[in-house]
């Protein structure tokens, strides 16, 4: 989701990085069986009842309009290709989206993802994976205050970059390290104190006793700096930095063949140099099993806790994307399930509680902090949907979705209540 912050030195662009790794993949040599590329069409069209998210008591102003129906054009693409030891592997979405009523929020997105896992005939592998994606963020309110409703249009970008080696493929006992770049930044300036640029390194072992587990411990260190986390003049900023330390437990057992479960639980300590409300000292950690109920059922739990900011909640699917959660502790669980009717018709059904501690320093230009406030929100969203498979090329689904969240302190967050529905029709050619 990324591009290089506004008016800051831009580092070395994480997009041209992909476009060099994509244009030297693409002169590999493709498998002879099955096509490793594909690239496609979908077209998507949408209403949502409280597109900004609004509590009932709120008003919007004249011209803008609390429900709306959006349509979305994406081409998409993608490849998954090996060749000797490695393999690469990644999509691509660009999308047009159009809104009918609140037509100042009209916007071009895209995703794009790519990934190289390499092998040496000794002992060392890795993987490379470079990201970037551009999105609409989705309006949250952060107060629940008439004037301060949020209706601007606020583009997030966010490029990431990281790398993981290991060494021991086939032996009981592997080393791990890791290193990561990930940086985000907003066209609105409501959100300058939101923009980040992070690094994260991470040093572990993991240990196979048997085919059915495995086992692992690591030290994980992540370093974020806010460059305009406060205002101090009419173009002047103060910086903070938050430091994220973590001691990951983690655990993966396959007791058979119909089911799977991913545990990691952390130690974490977060410390912030100016916006200290939002320190925070526990575990933070995830759950996640997925069960073959029966043949044609898969049932999927996951069950996390983590600080806002983080990666997890929107990599697990719990939290959609382009949600700035800036929440100092996020409480989350997900039950999915996913039915094959027939070979060519599927159903899927799922049901997402979230809880999130919230904190804001207060402040006002040239004055300095006034103080903080405390509070929390719980969301809670039902989804419901159906996919069509017509052929192996097209497939054609519609989901309907509700959401409600309440706030203990309007200062903070607004209370809201929505639906919404969705159909598309996707042409893909491999």
């Amino acid at each position: 989701m990324p591009l290089p912050f506004a008016c800051k030195p831009a580092p070395v662009r994480i997009t041209t990085l992909l476009a060099l790794l994509a244009s030297s993949l693409a002169a590999t040599p493709a498998a002879a069986e099955t096509s490793p590329y594909y690239i496609g069409l979908s077209q998507s069209l949408g209403h949502e009842s409280n597109l900004y998210r609004i509590a009932d008591s709120q008003t919007l102003s004249d011209g803008l309009s609390r429900s709306d129906t959006i349509s979305a054009t994406s081409l998409i693409g993608g490849i998954d290709q090996s060749f000797g030891r490695q393999r690469v592997y990644g999509s691509l979405d660009l999308g047009i989206n159009r809104y009918a009523n609140n037509k100042s929020l009209n916007n071009e997105s895209y995703g794009v993802k790519l990934a190289l896992d390499w092998e040496t005939l000794e002992r060392l592998s890795g993987t490379l994976r470079v990201g970037a994606d551009q999105a609409l963020t989705q309006f949250n309110n952060r107060t629940g205050v008439n004037d301060r409703i949020e209706t601007k249009k606020n583009i997030v970008n966010t490029e990431l970059i990281d790398a993981k080696f290991r060494l021991g493929r086939q032996t009981a006992l592997r080393f791990e390290a890791g290193l990561g770049y990930r940086q985000r930044s907003y066209s609105a300036p409501e959100y300058d104190n939101a923009e980040f640029h992070e690094t994260t390194g991470s040093l572990g072992a993991r240990y196979r006793p048997s085919a059915a587990l495995d086992v692992g411990a690591s030290l994980r260190q992540a370093s974020a700096d806010y460059p305009r986390f406060r205002r101090t003049g009419i173009d002047t900023y103060e910086s903070d930095t938050v430091t994220r330390r973590y001691i990951d437990l983690t655990a993966n057992w396959t007791p058979n063949a119909l089911s799977q479960v991913n545990l990691r639980l952390s130690p974490t300590r977060i410390s912030y140099d100016k916006n200290a409300v939002s320190d925070f000292s526990g575990l933070t950690g995830s759950a996640d099993w997925g069960w073959q109920v029966a043949g044609k059922t898969k049932l999927h739990t996951i069950l996390s806790r983590d600080a806002g900011q983080s990666a997890d909640a929107v990599n697990l699917g719990i939290i959609g994307p382009g949600v700035v959660d800036t929440s100092q502790v996020t409480n989350a669980l997900l039950l999915q399930a996913d039915h094959e009717l027939t070979g060519k018709i599927s159903l899927n059904a799922s049901l997402g509680f979230s809880r999130r501690h919230l904190t804001e320093t207060q402040s006002a230009v040239l004055l300095g902090p006034l103080g903080s406030v405390d509070g929390y929100d719980n969301t809670t969203t039902l989804r419901l949907g159906g996919v069509w498979a017509i052929t192996r090329s097209a497939q054609f689904g519609c989901n309907v979705h509700n959401e409600k969240r309440n706030s203990s302190n309007a200062a903070l967050t607004a209370p809201f209540d929505g639906y919404g529905f969705s159909c598309y029709g996707q042409l893909v050619l491999q």
